[in-house]
């Protein structure tokens, strides 16, 4: 516009041309839509939904201005920024019941069941000598520090270290020592980590939740005790109203207990910090250590973000 009326001033000048207006064209910038923080929860396997979540945002066009993960949420948010979503996801997309298992480095003797070296070497492989430094956006990874219980956020250093902490559940995978704390899961302080987005003033929060829908809603059941002495033959864990069952044993009690400690801290921190829109994919029928269904995960993340497209641009219109 203001090239348009410098054009008729200089036609002016020289005699021709119309009447002047007597001042500029005021320009009208469009208005920029507010960019989205991301909160991408734990969850274990169902966090290849978070996969699917950012290829529904990224064919959107939406912007991401930050993000902040926990466990499974660190490792894909942070593959997303270093830009290595796509070998991640060849590489969750790979993944058999039987390659799985070649993946798992038992550790009897250490901290945890799994050493997780193997796939922190597969990390390696793409993501060697990358620092929080070098990416584009700010990403944080929440941990855990087990000998004080305090909730540790990881923001500069090694992006590999960083991610590991994350996602170290405690007694399967080892602790990670990081300036002399020992490290563990982020999910046991903070499992979907809105606060923390909103401590970095984001003034748009998207929470991807990655357990709504795993134990309805809490309840209190009242319960009689008088077969308290009944000896338990085979523990069974039911899902989708009985039509899976899977054997626990000591890793699956451990894993399911952890299940419960993360959704109720989920619901009780999400509840009092809510975030602006939250994203729930039903990802109930797929167990922690089912990293073999991520076919199912990563569509189940992408047809929950795309359906919320609508909620996430009105939001954006009000803020921007």
């Amino acid at each position: 516009m203001m090239l348009e009326w410098a054009s008729l001033r200089r036609r002016h000048e020289d005699g021709g041309g119309g009447a002047l207006p007597t001042e500029p064209p005021i320009a009208q910038p469009k208005p920029r839509k507010s960019g989205v923080s991301l909160a991408l929860g734990g969850g274990a396997a169902r966090g290849w939904a978070h996969i699917g979540v950012l290829r529904a945002l990224d064919e959107a066009g939406v912007e991401i201005d930050m993000i902040a993960g926990t466990s499974i949420g660190a490792l894909v948010g942070g593959c997303y920024l270093a830009g290595k979503l796509d070998e991640l996801e060849d590489f969750a997309r790979s993944l058999t019941k039987r390659r799985m298992f070649g993946l798992m480095d038992w550790s009897f003797g250490g901290n945890g069941l799994l050493g997780g070296m193997k796939l922190n070497a597969k990390m390696q492989q793409h993501m060697a000598g990358i620092t929080f430094a070098d990416l584009p956006k700010p990403f944080i990874c929440v941990a855990a520090e087990i000998r004080t219980g305090h909730e540790i956020w990881l923001s500069s250093g090694s992006l590999i270290k960083a991610m590991r902490a994350s996602y170290a559940l405690p007694g399967v995978f080892e602790p990670v020592i990081c300036n002399r704390r020992v490290l563990v899961d982020g999910a046991l302080v903070n499992p979907v980590p809105v606060s923390v987005c909103r401590a970095h003033e984001q003034p748009l929060v998207v929470a991807v939740n990655l357990h709504y829908d795993l134990f309805g809603r809490a309840a209190v059941i009242k319960h009689s005790a008088d077969d308290v002495d009944e000896e338990i033959r085979e523990l069974t864990i039911k899902r989708d109203a009985g039509e899976r069952e899977t054997r626990l044993g000591i890793t699956g009690v451990m894993v399911e207990a952890f299940n419960i400690i993360q959704d109720r801290i989920a619901r009780a921190r999400m509840a009092g910090d809510p975030p602006d829109l939250a994203l729930m994919p039903k990802l109930g029928h797929i167990g922690l250590a089912d990293f073999h269904r991520a076919d199912e995960a990563i569509r189940l993340g992408y047809e929950i973000a795309r359906a919320h497209l609508d909620d996430l641009e009105r939001l954006q219109t009000v803020l921007a």
